[in-house]
């Protein structure tokens, strides 16, 4: 349920970012394969160690440079699988895998690529950072949609193109409604 959920959260993300001009404007079959493709975001937390991925307290530098390593490690398991690695989107998957962590400002990882980032592929990193907020993990409790919402708003999660958190902020309680209260 938790993955129909972010693809969903994706979905309407997608869509509210395209039609507010906040991304290039995408049709309507191309915001339902960016948020299939969303799924694979991080598969690549196959190859973290579970000792760090459930650690109820905060990571040591070496810990969080492994965790990190989850963009391209999921890179890496998507060219091992033939079926994956031939589909004429791996590219884009690869994308995903790897650049979801990036920030606009150039402050993510693993490339610092900065304002470089696909549009589709900062939305789903914004999809992330608020479905890490409003759900509990080991070492953080969940905090309340209102709340991930103004941290996302305020750049406590990074930072996100200025347009896509204007739009972000007007869309945030329709689209928190649709997916989690529906």
């Amino acid at each position: 349920p938790h993955s129909a959920q972010f693809q969903d959260l994706t979905w309407r993300l997608l869509l509210a970012a395209s039609s507010c001009g906040a991304i290039p404007r995408m049709r309507a079959q191309d915001i339902d394969h960016y948020s299939e493709l969303a799924l694979f975001h991080d598969i690549g937390k196959r190859a973290i160690p579970q000792a760090i991925l459930n650690k109820p307290s905060s990571l040591t530098p070496k810990e969080f440079s492994i965790m990190k390593s989850h963009t391209t490690e999921g890179c890496r398991l998507l060219a091992e699988d033939p079926a994956l690695s031939s589909r004429e989107d791996f590219h884009l998957t690869c994308d995903v895998c790897r650049h979801h962590h990036e920030r606009w400002d150039g402050g993510g990882y693993p490339d610092g690529s900065g304002r470089h980032i696909a549009p589709w592929v900062q939305v789903v990193g914004l999809a992330d950072a608020f479905d890490a907020l409003i759900h509990p993990r080991p070492y953080k409790p969940a905090y309340l949609w209102t709340q991930a919402a103004s941290m996302i708003a305020d750049g406590a999660c990074g930072a996100f193109a200025p347009d896509l958190l204007l739009c972000f902020r007007f869309n945030i309680g329709e689209i928190y409604s649709g997916v989690y209260l529906e």
